[in-house]
């Protein structure tokens, strides 16, 4: 089958939750939470706006997603505003790992965020995907300062 990646709607929202489910239950492997369809809801509402969504499906099946939060610096006297991203929640299926759907869900997103006209794309890798950033478009970055909070 042929991987697409398209933006997604609200009626994503509950494919959203489910692969959202299936990465927490790969990392953190428990029982089920049956308040959670909701309240992934209720925090994608909230999220209008802030956030856009990416949904990869291999003919109809879901099997990847991403979204870009934006961050919009505040104007300035005769200098473009721009802005900068964050990139989040980069997950794919299993059994789709290492077939080029996390390349396209990323480019998706840096399409989005040339198109914007955004200054920079960050991420904050997990351990388990130092690799896969490894290989891509971005590199380390020295001139961030963090609160661990």
């Amino acid at each position: 089958m042929t991987t697409t990646v398209r933006v997604a709607t609200e009626a994503d929202h509950p494919v959203l939750a489910q692969l959202r489910s299936d990465w927490t239950a790969e990392a953190h492997p428990g029982g089920g939470d049956t308040a959670f369809a909701g309240r992934f809801s209720s925090w994608m509402a909230g999220q209008r706006g802030w956030r856009t969504f990416w949904v990869a499906r291999d003919g109809a099946r879901p099997v990847g997603m991403v979204n870009l939060l934006v961050v919009e610096r505040m104007p300035r006297p005769r200098l473009p505003s721009g802005g900068w991203g964050y990139l989040g929640n980069l997950f794919v299926l299993p059994a789709s790992r290492r077939s080029g759907v996390g390349t396209l869900l990323v480019e998706a997103v840096l399409a989005d965020a040339t198109a914007r006209g955004l200054e920079r794309v960050m991420v904050h890798p997990n351990e388990r995907s130092l690799p896969f950033w490894r290989h891509s478009a971005f590199s380390r970055a020295a001139d961030l300062f963090v609160w661990p909070a």
